[in-house]
């Protein structure tokens, strides 16, 4: 048997801290769709401030799609984060790497929803903190970087 799933190594406290980082920021994620669904009124107005112009059915249908697009997009990305989270907890050097890239990309992309309008602005915010502390305690602590080192065998058994 090869690979780091032999050696029994226990999760190390800035890993799991982590790990609860990244349930707070699937929070965050399902809050934003939800919030948009239950005031209408201000996910229109971020609307109408993409394209004045809009005639008020094209303005619901922007709303709708709007949410929808929100919804399942976020929907995505936590299904994501959530299966490379598990595998980063069972010591999956490629999981943790996918997990900072996949981290930095929604950075970037939270820019997007920054200028979108105040309503979104704090949400982003919210997320950008937590995609940081999730990287920082993934790289930092020198507990997690043993984590992720391969074991060395200490002798070669006979057969």
């Amino acid at each position: 048997m090869t690979g780091t799933d032999d050696v029994p190594v226990p999760v190390p406290a800035p890993l799991r801290l982590a790990g609860a980082c990244l349930l707070a920021l699937l929070v965050v994620l399902a809050a934003l769709p939800v919030l948009m669904a239950l005031d209408p009124a201000a996910t229109a107005a971020s609307v109408i401030r993409q394209d004045p112009s809009l005639s008020p059915g094209d303005v619901e249908f922007g709303v709708s799609a709007a949410i929808a697009y929100a919804a399942v997009l976020h929907l995505l990305y936590g299904a994501v984060l959530l299966w490379l989270g598990f595998r980063t907890l069972r010591r999956r050097r490629w999981a943790r790497v996918a997990l900072t890239v996949a981290l930095v990309l929604a950075s970037l992309s939270s820019i997007d929803s920054m200028t979108n309008g105040p309503e979104y602005f704090w949400w982003a915010i919210a997320g950008d903190v937590l995609h940081i502390g999730i990287i920082a305690l993934l790289w930092w602590p020198r507990s997690v970087r043993e984590y992720f080192v391969s074991p060395r065998p200490s002798s070669v058994a006979a057969e």
